[in-house]
């Protein structure tokens, strides 16, 4: 099982478009903090086309929560996140894991410092161009195609 933490996420449309590429790609998504859900928001309904009701969707109120819940499934939880401590997408260890849950954070403040003393690993997406990241949506669906591409 893998898994999309979505924490603090502002847009209600990344939420739905990253709500569907869970769908097609196989993966359940967890919602924390004041990330819009489904049940409470129209644009998220709206964006995401009924793949609402077909991921394992989950609220938590705080991230840790979500992640403590994670662990006891046997996931390695992960952070997609710009540090100094950050490896590139290609370094991640997968060791004995039963799947991973991955945790995107806010669009213009990323993950939480908090939440990142929860974390097994952090890892980045290369870029090639002069920007440094992506949207989150974009952001996540790389993450989770190539997941599964290294994994499945």
């Amino acid at each position: 099982m893998n898994v999309v933490i979505l924490e603090n996420i502002r847009s209600a449309y990344n939420v739905g478009n990253i709500i569907r590429t869970a769908d097609a790609l196989w993966w359940q998504v967890r919602l924390t903090w004041y990330t819009p859900s489904p049940t409470d928001t129209q644009k998220v309904v709206k964006t995401s086309l009924g793949a609402e009701n077909n991921v394992g969707l989950k609220q938590f109120g705080h991230t840790p929560e979500a992640i403590e819940y994670a662990k006891t499934q046997n996931l390695l939880v992960v952070a997609a996140e710009i540090t100094k401590d950050a490896v590139s997408l290609a370094e991640l260890s997968k060791t004995e894991h039963a799947g991973v849950a991955i945790i995107f954070g806010n669009e213009v403040d990323g993950v939480l410092d908090s939440t990142l003393k929860w974390v097994d690993q952090i890892v980045y997406i290369p870029m090639q161009g002069i920007k440094e990241s992506l949207n989150v949506g974009q952001s996540s669906a790389i993450f989770m195609r190539w997941y599964n591409q290294i994994y499945s």
